[in-house]
């Protein structure tokens, strides 16, 4: 007769408890070598899931999957942000682009010997400069995408935007430039007549 434990129950000689005891003690050996080999008891087993059908999901697979919907979620957005973006726009950022490479290699100090320092302020349009017309580059008569602009007078614009050269010369406009600038303008007025105000006193 046993036990619930195991052993026997009653009267046993020495040789028959020791001979139990050694096998018990085998036993929760090979017990504790299955559950080492079972990861440590399930706990670092791999969850199943699965769907309302039965049927097993591979969760690595779905949070490849995801991944992949949300990098091609941000190429789109990305590509749609490019698709905006006009093509002066993207010359700037190119030409940002290439002058932030070519600062790694410039010197700190920017001396009067720099041509392409020299160049760029030979470039910059100055509307008061009387000696302009003299350095004057052939290009002036091109945006900056390569098309001809406009010849004529025409009014200015808060951008600095010139028209191209197929423009009619009427404003279309609702006047908000108009008075965007008259505004500036009388702000302006204002503040110099202000100050001349004080300066009375």
């Amino acid at each position: 007769m046993r036990m619930e434990s195991g052993a026997r129950a009653g009267l046993q000689t020495a040789a028959q408890t020791a001979a139990m005891v050694a096998a018990q003690e085998r036993r929760k050996k090979v017990e504790a070598a299955l559950y080492k080999d079972s990861q440590a008891g399930g706990q670092a087993q791999e969850t199943i899931y699965r769907d309302a059908s039965g049927r097993i999901i591979n969760v690595a697979m779905k949070r490849a999957e995801a991944r992949k919907a949300e990098q091609e979620k941000l190429e789109k957005e990305e590509q749609a942000k490019e698709a905006l973006m006009g093509d002066v726009q993207r010359q700037e950022r190119e030409k940002r682009r290439q002058q932030l490479q070519e600062a790694r290699a410039m010197p700190v100090a920017r001396t009067v010997d720099d041509e392409d320092m020299n160049d760029e302020l030979r470039a910059r349009e100055r509307w008061n400069d009387p000696a302009a017309q003299f350095l004057t580059n052939k290009s002036a008569g091109k945006s900056a995408t390569g098309k001809p602009l406009y010849k004529g007078a025409f009014q200015p614009n808060r951008y600095g935007i010139r028209p191209g050269h197929r423009w009619d010369g009427v404003d279309r406009s609702n006047g908000f430039e108009k008075e965007w600038f008259a505004a500036r303008n009388r702000k302006g007025r204002l503040e110099a007549l202000d100050y001349q105000w004080q300066m009375d006193e």
